[in-house]
């Protein structure tokens, strides 16, 4: 009877309401309203009318609710190529940091192989000093990179801040383990893709999720490599887009030119933009917070 009451004491304890409570979730979920109603705008508009926009005054409800601004924007031919270029750049561009990243990674946890420790120091001080942007476009312009997708793609292969994360956790893994597969005669490549990598997971999806966001987001790369628009990415597309005042012309196809607005136009582009990642958030979010407070750290 003691303990039962000693166990119903903590949890009174813990369901207890408190100020602080109040105050921090109450601050929190401001804070998660004012994150989330710009998305939630985005979305209203780019199902509204041009009548519903023009007739609104602060949120816009889409009374006629309509899709012609997603028909205008993939009718155009631009938006649906350049979403094409964005998946295959973001997908290609992952997995080929991940492979750089991951032999990489695994290089400098391992304090037995010669030389490990100088190259840490080496790709630390990459952190704090850089070549400088006009360099960085000459070199990438004399390797012969400029006007394709491998220049946005091969450049950019390793993150150093990333590789240093998932040496930490490869740093986890218990030495016994390796000692035990180099004694079946396992070599360096087997122990790390066989052993290794399936013991964290929970850091490569995170690294992973990294590396996605920032393929699917950059735009500034590919403006300063890339002049053929016909392989611009989308996000690159959608700057280009904001950056004008409206939309360029009139789509082709069935599009009713008296219900679409360049604002409707850009919201539609806007959604396309953010809902690949949105999509894919969910899959690795159980490994998310995991990875990034397991990595943090070196016991």
């Amino acid at each position: 009877m003691e303990e039962i009451t000693k166990v119903n004491t903590a949890n009174s304890k813990k369901n207890k309401i408190t100020i602080f409570g109040i105050v921090n979730s109450t601050i929190l979920i401001v804070f998660g309203l004012i994150c989330l109603f710009p998305f939630l705008y985005e979305i209203l508009v780019s199902f509204a009318s041009k009548t519903d926009y023009y007739q609104s005054t602060f949120i816009v409800f889409p009374k006629h609710f309509n899709i012609e601004s997603y028909k205008y924007i993939l009718f155009q031919g631009r938006i649906g190529n350049a979403l094409i270029v964005s998946i295959f750049v973001t997908i290609a561009g992952t997995f080929f940091s991940m492979l750089l990243t991951i032999i990489g990674a695994y290089f400098l946890s391992r304090e037995d192989m010669w030389g490990s420790r100088i190259f840490f120091y080496f790709i630390l001080i990459t952190m704090f000093f850089g070549g400088g942007l006009i360099p960085f476009f000459i070199t990438v312009r004399n390797l012969g990179l400029m006007n394709s997708l491998a220049g946005i793609i091969v450049p950019f292969g390793i993150n150093t801040f990333n590789m240093i994360i998932l040496r930490n956790f490869f740093s986890r893994v218990p030495d016994s383990i390796l000692e035990s597969c180099k004694i079946d005669g396992a070599s360096q490549i087997v122990m790390l893709f066989r052993f290794v990598v399936p013991l964290s997971l929970a850091g490569i999806a995170t690294i992973s999720l990294f590396y996605a966001v920032e393929r699917w987001n950059d735009w500034y790369w590919p403006m300063l490599f890339i002049t053929d628009d016909s392989i611009f990415p989308l996000s690159l597309e959608l700057r280009n887009i904001l950056s004008a005042k409206q939309s360029s012309g009139l789509g082709s196809g069935s599009v009713d030119s008296t219900v679409t607005f360049s604002e409707g136009q850009n919201a539609a582009t806007i959604v396309m933009a953010i809902m690949p990642i949105l999509a894919v958030y969910p899959f690795v979010q159980k490994y998310f917070v995991q990875g990034v407070m397991l990595g943090s750290v070196k016991e």
